[in-house]
Formats: C-alpha cells, structure tokens, sequence
C-alpha cells in the first residue's frame, strides 16, 4: 500500500498503474456516520496516468461503484478487520470487538460475501479524528486476488453504525432491517445477562429468536446458535437463582419443625400436666400450618429449578445442532446435563467440548 496524504503528491510523483496496481490515498472524512469518520480509499486500474476527476472524496452512498443496486457481481467479497487493540472497554452501550465481528457476520447477504477477522493495526487511528470509545475498523472490497477498493471507519461502538457501513458504504443493500434488531436486541440480552438479570435476557433473547426465525432472505446468517446458547446461560442462571431460594427455604423449615426428641418431650410433658395438652397440641397444630405453606413454597422452587434447568438443557442441545463445532456449545451443554444429574451424557458432551 502507498499511502498518500493528498491528491497532489499523487499527481507530483506521476505514478502509473498497470492492470494489477493499486494505489491507496487514505482521506479522512468527517461526519459521515454520525460521530463515525471514514477514510475512503480509491484504486486505479486501467493504465496511463490517474486523472485529478477520478480520485475524489466519495460520498455516503457511493462509496463502491461496483456494487450497483445491492446487486453482488459474482467473485466480489468484502474482508472485514477490526481492531482489538481496545478490546478491554467495559463501557456500557460500547459493543465489543467481538461483538462487532457478529454483527458483521451477521448482515452478510450471503456466505462468504462478508468475511469477518480480528487485528490489531500497527499504526492507530489519529485521536483527532475519532474521540469516541468504538472500534477501528478496515474494509477492503476484492475480486478473486484483485483488491478494489477500501474503506476504513472509527469509533464503530454500534450494530447501527455496522449496519450503515454495510448498507450505505458497502452497499449491501439487500441486508434485511430485521436482521439490524434481532442483532440490537440479542446484545441488549448479554448486557442483562451479565448484569446478573437472567428474566430479562430470557425475554430479550426470546424477542432475538422471533425475529431471526421469521422468513426473510437474511435468516441464514443470523446467530441462532449463540442465541440459544446465550439464554441457555440465562436460563442455568435463573435455575441457580431458585436454586438458592429453594436451600434458604429448606434450612428455614428444618430450623422451625420440632425434632423427634423435642416432641417426645412435648409427648411426655402433656402426659404429666392433662391442663397443658390442649395449648401444648394448639401451638402443635399452628406450627404444622405455618410449616405446611413452608413446604409449598419449597415445592414451587424446586419445580421452577427443574423448569429451568430443562429449558437451559434444551436450548443448549439444539444450539450443539447449529454450531457441531463451537467447544462452548458443547461444554454448556455438559454443564447443563450435568446440573440435571445426567452424569454420563454430560460426560460425553464434555469429551466433545475438549476435543473440539
């Protein structure tokens, strides 16, 4: 790569470019994006010197002149990069990295058109461009060996601002906009997730599902599989939120019923004193009361552990089916089995996990 900083020092070194040369002059861009800036690479390819008119600044929606009408010519694909230099940010509405990778994947119109990898860039981006907390991010659009063009974005925090350098840079038109909040709504189930809110990510995770399990063209690459196994996760934490209520329950109820010993005492005080049997059997029979709507309660954790556990195991087994060769897949899977008492299947399921 020739990297040039204006177009005139392009013109000054009178550079030619046969069929197979490419030349790279790096323009920022600001506010195209929202707070995202763009660097628009341009690429020459038939001979002769390159003309001032052809290398411009391109606009927001038309960056790539060989994609036209969201139509995909055959042998085009896009390599996707993006940077893990600030894969640690914890900020709250701040995708992942590695979140921003999914989400890549995810609005792929096809198989193999949007091909996704982790970097980390040699020379980060200036901080004067781009002062958010997203993520760097380079676009490099081929045909077969040949690289056409390239774009490069700052401060990618959002599965909005992915799905507009993928609509409007990219012009991959024919991404569906439910694929966009099925991704937005699948994200927003982690952040519950891990802030320790299993019902919530159940229910954002189920929103998630609806929507990729509709019929559109984009279904294919939606990530089904981690869904299912993200609220399998839920679910196991929602199993062991009962499960916890449910050992309060019990240590509760074994303090307040009255030992064998303690009611061969009672027994036997009601035998010698006649005048203190009926107070001695009342406050007998209230206790069984209190302790009868104990052991309800006791029973309705326990099923509601059960439940959960069963959801988390069926979900975990069908997300096996979508990702045979995800380790975590099968490894939540174990956990799962396990948790149900299941030793021997879990057992195969972690060999699985390790082998994988």
């Amino acid at each position: 790569w020739i990297k040039l900083q204006t177009i005139e020092e392009l013109l000054r070194r009178n550079i030619t470019m046969n069929s197979r040369a490419v030349v790279y002059i790096w323009i920022a861009a600001f506010g195209v994006c929202a707070s995202t800036s763009c660097v628009v690479a341009a690429f020459g390819q038939n001979g002769g010197r390159r003309q001032h008119h052809d290398v411009h600044k391109l606009s927001s929606s038309a960056v790539n002149s060989n994609i036209s009408n969201g139509n995909i010519p055959s042998g085009i694909s896009w390599e996707v990069f993006v940077s893990h230099a600030n894969k640690s940010n914890k900020d709250k509405g701040v995708l992942t990295a590695s979140s921003v990778m999914e989400s890549f994947s995810s609005f792929s119109p096809s198989p193999g058109v949007i091909k996704v990898n982790a970097a980390i860039f040699n020379k980060q981006p200036n901080k004067a461009i781009g002062k958010g907390k997203g993520h760097l991010v380079r676009c490099i659009q081929k045909k077969d060996d040949l690289t056409l063009s390239a774009i490069e974005i700052n401060n990618v925090d959002s599965v909005d601002k992915v799905y507009r350098i993928v609509t409007e840079h990219m012009r991959l038109t024919n991404v569906n906009p439910k694929a966009c909040d099925c991704m937005k709504t699948y994200f927003e189930g982690n952040g519950s997730l891990e802030e320790g809110d299993p019902s919530k990510a159940i229910t954002l995770y189920n929103q998630a599902l609806s929507l990729a399990d509709r019929r559109t063209r984009q279904t294919s690459q939606l990530p089904k599989g981690a869904i299912l196994m993200k609220r399998a996760r839920a679910y196991l934490q929602r199993a062991a939120n009962h499960r916890k209520i449910l050992r309060s329950l019990v240590k509760d109820l074994t303090d307040t019923v009255p030992s064998a010993s303690t009611m061969k005492i009672l027994y036997q005080t009601a035998s010698s004193h006649p005048e203190l049997s009926a107070s001695i059997f009342q406050r007998l029979a209230g206790d069984s009361k209190v302790n009868q709507g104990k052991f309800r309660q006791i029973r309705y954790r326990h099923d509601m552990h059960e439940f959960a556990l069963l959801h988390a195991t069926q979900d975990s087994l069908q997300a096996t089916k979508l990702l045979p060769q995800s380790a975590n897949a099968w490894f939540v899977a174990g956990e799962c089995l396990a948790e149900l008492r299941k030793l021997n299947e879990s057992n195969q399921y972690y060999v699985r996990a390790l082998a994988l």
